[in-house]
């Protein structure tokens, strides 16, 4: 029996130790005196060297070596390699908080080359911490020979990917409505949106706003008089949008009834027409609106076709959407439901997925009164230049949302205005609230193959059981397409070049995704014949030196990259083939390390990395990326 000296200090015995496995090189013995024919295969999580490491990280990274170190002790031969994450904005928006700049300065106070020279410089601002925090721990991972994903190595191999999903038929370009991050001046893909603390209860002024009835022979049913104030009410908690208002959609099949009554704000009569079934929610309580009649019932489809005065008119022109431009006219839409509101949706194709659907299947046009700060564009009247949600924590903000309100009730166009708590959705860098926002991107066809996923994700041993088939699971059920472009300036570039052409004409643009280097150099040979240029490929992949590089089509004209560059998720998600710069060398190496044995990251990570290898995993090699993972 040992017996326990007073003196005992662990400190000691851990600096012992350590100096003892590092004298002794212990880690490597103990991966390479085991067979590769008997190995277990881990893949370490890239963490991001431009932030410090934390205690989260610690127990994180106890639960990865106890795991390594079992199999390490069953003869297992168990390689660790390290990896660094140094693309995106987490570098970016650290960099724009240093250099006291932000997105629009780029190009302008400081060149797009000199900017990413800053990001690259910073990427591994603590590394040292973070290696010393590794030894000190005892943990034990490959930190000799890391994958770096800014390496012109590691992004062939992602470009590798991304060809391997265009020649599928699972990328393509378009003009959709999606998340976007004014703060960060970037679109975000749906599994950014759904990042642990992403929604967050707010309090935002809500709405019911009146539109005014134009009265003519489709409309002539709803009126007792020529006379009669008649409008459509509809509730929301986007006050910003309604400027932006170009239709109103009912249900199809909804009752709706039209009430006689006095208006709260300046007491003069108005007939309002509402859904049957929400009476009670703004006629019975404390507060509210007395009835003085009430008409008969009609649904929805009765309301097709009538028109009304726009809300807030200040002279811009209506958008073409689907070569349309028609407005301020009620449309059907089955999306319409008696949950909330007033059965009415104030239709503004400019901010809204299910708007832009239904706006297009009805020849609707567009207002887009917002620019990508989120500022009103300066032709929206006193409204013009004015943030529509806090996004610079100035100190003098003062919610244009509220104004909006005040000026509706001030010209007897508001029928309620109250605050409403509820789920916002804000960017997971900035911690800023984001749009809904007409953006051209490119996409990953993901919900195409949701089913196949899911399949897969049954046969991962995932621990708790209830991640994989509950969070992870049932995100895969309604899983959307993967927004794939960045605006932005430090990251992977997009590998497209295209052709300039009017797509509004009709005119097809002809295009080509590269997969290698050695491919970009025989286009780039060939551009060069056809151009009588002298270009080559640049040592370094990033902007802008990439986008210098103009291609020519079979026929001849000029093809010009797309200017985006990928979501960084996409980078961490390709580390099992990146990290071996998979297929272009290391092709037993990765055969033999793919997929893996065993990962294990935060619960946060479950539509962070998680999903990203397993999409990767599926859409190119139709396998998983990982057999067993536990999520703490």
């Amino acid at each position: 029996m040992y017996k326990i000296e007073k003196s005992l200090h662990l400190p000691s015995i851990d600096k012992d130790i350590l100096a003892f496995w590092e004298e002794q090189d212990v880690f490597a013995k103990s991966v390479n005196q085991r067979s590769e024919d008997n190995s277990f295969v881990f893949y370490e999580g890239p963490p991001s060297a431009n932030g410090k490491p934390g205690i989260h990280h610690v127990m994180a990274r106890a639960i990865k070596d106890i795991f390594c170190r079992y199999q390490t002790m069953k003869g297992k031969r168990v390689e660790r390699k390290g990896g660094w994450d140094t693309h995106g904005l987490p570098i970016e928006l650290a960099v724009e908080k240093e250099l006291g700049i932000t997105k629009e300065d780029i190009g302008k106070k400081i060149s797009v080359d000199e900017y990413n020279a800053k990001c690259k410089e910073t990427v591994m601002r603590y590394k040292d911490l973070w290696d010393d925090l590794t030894i000190k721990m005892g943990y034990w991972v490959d930190l000799e020979n890391p994958y770096v994903t800014y390496e012109n190595e590691y992004i062939e191999s992602v470009w590798w990917l991304l060809a391997q999903m265009y020649n599928k038929g699972l990328l393509y370009k378009g003009l959709t409505i999606q998340p976007y991050s004014p703060a960060a001046g970037t679109g975000l893909s749906s599994h950014e949106l759904n990042m642990p603390g992403a929604y967050q209860d707010v309090k935002d002024t809500s709405a019911v706003a009146m539109f005014k009835v134009t009265k003519d022979e489709t409309s002539d049913f709803l009126f007792d008089a020529a006379d009669e104030d008649v409008r459509i009410i509809a509730w929301t908690t986007t006050p910003w949008t309604l400027p932006s208002n170009t239709a109103l959609t009912v249900g199809p099949k909804i009752k709706y009834v039209k009430i006689k009554t006095n208006n709260v704000y300046t007491k003069l009569p108005v007939s309002v027409v509402m859904a049957e079934d929400l009476v009670p929610k703004w006629f019975g309580g404390k507060n509210q609106h007395e009835i003085l009649a009430k008409s008969d019932t009609f649904i929805g489809k009765a309301l097709d076709g009538i028109r009304y005065e726009q809300l807030l008119p200040f002279g811009n022109e209506i958008e073409e959407l689907n070569g349309k431009t028609d407005a301020f006219r009620v449309i059907l839409g089955n999306f319409v439901t008696t949950d909330s509101g007033t059965g009415i949706v104030h239709t503004a194709p400019s901010f809204g997925a299910d708007d832009r659907v239904v706006g297009a299947a009805n020849g609707i046009g567009a207002l887009t009164l917002v620019d990508k700060q989120g500022k009103f564009k300066d032709s929206v009247g006193p409204f013009s230049n004015r943030y529509v949600k806090n996004y610079k924590d100035a100190e003098d903000y003062v919610d244009v949302n509220v104004d909006i309100s005040v000026h509706l009730k001030q010209n007897n166009q508001a029928f309620n205005v109250a605050k409403y708590e509820h789920n916002y959705p804000h960017c997971w860098r900035t911690d800023k609230p984001i749009l809904y926002y007409p953006l051209d991107s490119w996409f990953v066809k993901a919900a195409s193959v949701k089913e196949r996923m899911s399949e897969l994700n049954d046969t991962i041993n995932w621990k708790p059981a209830s991640t994989g088939t509950g969070r992870f699971g049932k995100w895969l059920e309604n899983l959307q397409d993967w927004n794939l472009s960045r605006s932005r300036y430090w990251g992977t570039p997009l590998p497209i070049w295209r052709t300039k052409v009017n797509e509004d004409a009709g005119e097809v643009a002809k295009e080509i995704c590269i997969g290698s280097i050695a491919q970009l150099q025989k286009e780039i040979d060939k551009a060069n014949a056809a151009l009588g240029k002298e270009q080559v490929v640049p040592s370094d992949l990033h902007r802008p030196y990439i986008d210098d590089i103009v291609l020519v089509s079979d026929e001849g004209e000029p093809m010009y990259r797309e200017l985006d560059l990928i979501d960084v998720w996409f980078d961490s998600g390709s580390m099992p083939y990146a990290q071996w710069h998979y297929p272009f060398e290391n092709e037993q190496k990765f055969k033999t390390n793919f997929p893996a044995d065993f990962i294990a990251e935060g619960v946060d990570q479950t539509r962070g990395w998680f999903y990203t290898l397993h999409a990767i995993g599926t859409m190119v090699f139709d396998q998983v990326a990982f057999k067993n993972v536990v999520s703490n």
